[in-house]
């Protein structure tokens, strides 16, 4: 049994590897509570070929340790392996529910500027492309946008600035939705969470307050809806707000949205 290879970052997911005569079993863990994720393996054979489970992309529910695939010899003869993996959060087959209208996620009757929308120039790019980005000065507090269960929940940074080095410091709330899709709630202030893993959300429920944490130029609040994907972006959707004024997707920068009562 060789000892867990875990991710260089927050060591919360990892891959083990156990050799039994002429095979080797994969097994994936994911140490965090709630917080499903996408693992993704890269192999690299020497007369070994699969003879048990799928190729993956494998999607792993949180505080689980699954057995992934098993290798097995190929001929009588040397033989070796190598493999990377990359995961991302939340889970790659789910399915949006494109019925449902989010709710902006500030409190009824109060208006903030869109600072990037979707395919912004600065972050919104790419798996991030649907992302938006609301300015609201530092302590605001943030809603619900739509119901569902608390996975995540990080308050303790106390850094931030524009640099990718401050990308792992944003405080922030995840909510796993009915349709396993996650909602995303970032740059929280310290201590600015209002829930916990493990509680369940109405929407337009007080969850946190706003803040400048993580990889920002000022402070604001970044929401989007995501599901898991091959690599370690995890993959935005294309969601629908419902606002004063009607239906919304992608408002543009520098719009002024009002929250529906």
């Amino acid at each position: 049994m060789a000892e867990p290879v875990c991710d260089d970052t927050v060591q919360k997911v990892c891959i083990e590897t156990v050799q039994t005569g002429d095979q080797v079993v994969f097994y994936g863990e994911n140490r965090h509570s709630l917080l499903p994720v996408t693992v993704n393996l890269e192999l690299s054979l020497t007369n070994l070929t699969r003879t048990q489970g799928a190729a993956g992309p494998f999607v792993l529910d949180g505080n689980k340790r699954e057995r992934l695939f098993t290798l097995t010899q190929r001929r009588n003869a040397s033989w070796s392996y190598r493999y990377n993996f990359t995961w991302s959060r939340g889970d790659i087959t789910a399915r949006h529910d494109d019925s449902v209208s989010y709710r902006l996620p500030f409190p009824s009757g109060r208006s903030f500027n869109v600072g990037q929308s979707c395919d912004g120039a600065f972050t919104h790019s790419g798996a991030h492309r649907y992302a938006i980005d609301f300015n609201m000065p530092e302590g605001t507090p943030v809603h619900a946008a739509r119901a569902g269960v608390v996975v995540s929940v990080k308050e303790d940074s106390r850094r931030g600035g524009a640099s990718e080095n401050y990308q792992d410091d944003g405080n922030h709330v995840i909510i796993k939705h009915a349709d396993r899709t996650l909602g995303q709630y970032f740059h929280l202030k310290p201590n600015g969470a209002s829930v916990r893993l493990g509680d369940r959300i109405q929407a337009g429920s007080l969850i946190g307050y706003s803040g400048n944490t993580g990889q920002s130029t000022g402070p604001h609040l970044h929401f989007d809806v995501i599901k898991g994907a091959a690599g370690i972006k995890s993959e935005t959707i294309l969601i629908r707000f419902n606002t004063s004024r009607g239906p919304v997707r992608c408002p543009s920068r520098g719009t002024t949205l009002s929250a529906a009562n």
